[in-house]
């Protein structure tokens, strides 16, 4: 098999496409979101969002880079195997569902949502609150490497330059309007990436030769059970459920799918939009293991060879369909780079100014400042996501070493706090910590890490499993919290206001 490289006849015209299409998406944004980004509006837009936006606006976060490049690049390797991180997804969604009820005490952030849970207790907003905001510098990361996928494959820049142009488009919008911008934008975006998808996998499989083709490819390939149930049989029974474990526990444990809750207009918009999002994930879940394994067949028959398996899906775009479909099928793909990236960075700032901010200074921002201070903590957040970036260049591993080893410890507290009345603060900080050590311990230590890989296909199981019984022994060992709910809702509001 031989490489490939881009047409470069086309190059102009998808730069013109592409660069077309931002200036639309940041014009929707900054339009949209006039006179409603003025002080705290800046970072929740007002919280009277309809179940429409809060849908389209939760929808374009969760379909990003990772359910994108990162699942279509499974489903080239794995056929079947690119469904698990769609449904992954979905899960997540339905369980986050039950969090609803939080729309009504008027929480900003995760954090204070997780001191409400822990008898009000500001100790846990602070952990917490350290800890989400890397957390969303981890997902900001990702959707900076995903977008960078894209423009270095199609254009041939350097992958670090791809980097910064990635994180300069996610910062433009957000800059401008806040927000109000990230979720008049995502409507516009998430309408393009479902359609632009469905219609790409629609056209794939006949490309490919039909779906006994495509079998008949991974066959030959000696990849026969990647046709099988979620293709387990190429990617691994361990491996898979520990990539949808992983997802189960970024979706409940990624803040910015939490801003969704807080910002819309009451309980019910916020369950509904969740409900009807988790349908959706499960169906958008084959659609990427369509394309990516239609794109295996199709590249086997033209006799070429991918560098890795993240280049699936502008390999698609670039050389296999049509020029204005490829355009269409980029302009999608980077939408849902864009639209997660913005969602993150806006869910960080908002971290960083009303939970990071206060715990480092004991001083709250005046109101006659935020919009400022909005803007440098965006650039402070970007910064950090791509220092951290400069040399990862494996979507589906950065995931599940990142995410999977450090968001369930927070994913399995909040869960504890919603459904566990025996849970106590001290049992959540138990659980954060215990996650939190063993995600060190896999980055820091390479034979440690293998071994959980070769084991346990990745560190979201075993960090699950720690976090649950640091959780369990924790609070077993400590006092129960008695603590009447209106006192933890007045100890939130306390904590948000409060300069000692």
């Amino acid at each position: 098999m031989t490489p490939f490289v881009v047409d470069s006849s086309l190059i102009p015209w998808f730069i013109a496409g592409i660069a077309a299409w931002m200036a639309l998406v940041i014009g929707v944004g900054y339009f949209g979101s006039r006179g409603r980004h003025d002080g705290e509006k800046f970072v929740t837009g007002g919280r009277d969002m309809n179940v429409f936006l809060i849908f389209c606006t939760l929808g374009a976060t969760i379909i990003g880079t990772g359910s994108t490049i990162g699942a279509i690049s499974d489903g080239f390797s794995h056929a079947w195997g690119g469904a698990l991180f769609g449904t992954g997804s979905a899960i997540g969604l339905l369980l986050l569902s039950t969090f609803a009820g939080a729309r009504e005490k008027g929480f900003i952030t995760m954090s204070e949502e997780a001191q409400y849970y822990y008898g009000g207790k500001r100790i846990v907003r602070q952990i917490m609150g350290f800890t989400m905001f890397a957390a969303e510098v981890i997902w900001l990361g990702n959707h900076i490497i995903g977008g960078a996928t894209y423009l270095s494959f199609v254009f041939g820049i350097d992958p670090i330059w791809c980097k910064l142009i990635t994180a300069v488009a996610f910062g433009a919008y957000v800059f401008i309007g806040g927000y109000v911008a990230v979720v008049k934008a995502d409507v516009l975006q998430f309408c393009a990436i479902v359609l632009g998808f469905a219609l790409i996998a629609w056209k794939a499989i006949p490309l490919a030769g039909g779906y006994g083709e495509i079998g008949r490819v991974f066959t030959a390939a000696g990849k026969p059970g990647a046709m099988g149930f979620y293709g387990l049989g190429s990617y691994g029974t361990m491996a898979g459920l520990s990539l949808v474990v992983a997802m189960v526990m970024s979706v409940l444990g990624c803040p910015g799918n939490r801003t969704r809750i807080y910002t819309a207009q009451n309980v019910r918009t916020a369950r509904f939009a969740f409900l009807g999002q988790g349908a959706l994930m499960f169906g958008w879940s084959i659609i990427t293991a369509i394309i990516g394994m239609s794109c295996f067949a199709i590249a086997t028959h033209n006799g070429h060879q991918l560098a890795n398996a993240n280049q699936a899906f502008p390999y698609m775009a670039t050389q296999v369909m049509a020029p204005a479909f490829g355009l269409m099928f980029l302009i999608c793909g980077l939408s849902a780079a864009v639209s997660s990236g913005a969602s993150s960075s806006i869910s960080g700032i908002t971290i960083l100014l009303t939970d990071v901010y206060p715990s480092l200074t004991g001083r709250r921002i005046p109101p006659a400042r935020y919009n400022l201070v909005s803007r440098l903590a965006l650039l402070v957040a970007l910064a950090i996501a791509f220092s951290i970036t400069i040399f990862v260049t494996d979507m589906i591993a950065y995931i599940q070493k990142a995410v999977g080893a450090f968001l369930p410890g927070a994913a399995v507290a909040m869960l504890a706090g919603r459904f566990w009345k025996r849970a106590t603060w001290q049992g959540a900080l138990a659980s954060v910590g215990a996650g939190s050590a063993l995600g060190v311990a896999i980055v820091a230590v390479p034979p440690f890490a293998e071994w959980i890989r070769a084991t346990f296909g990745g560190p979201s199981i075993p960090a699950v499993a720690v976090s649950l019984a640091g959780v369990i022994v924790g609070s077993l060992l400590s006092k129960r919290d008695t603590t009447p709910d209106a006192d933890r809702v007045a100890a939130v509001l306390a904590a948000r206001g409060d300069s000692n």
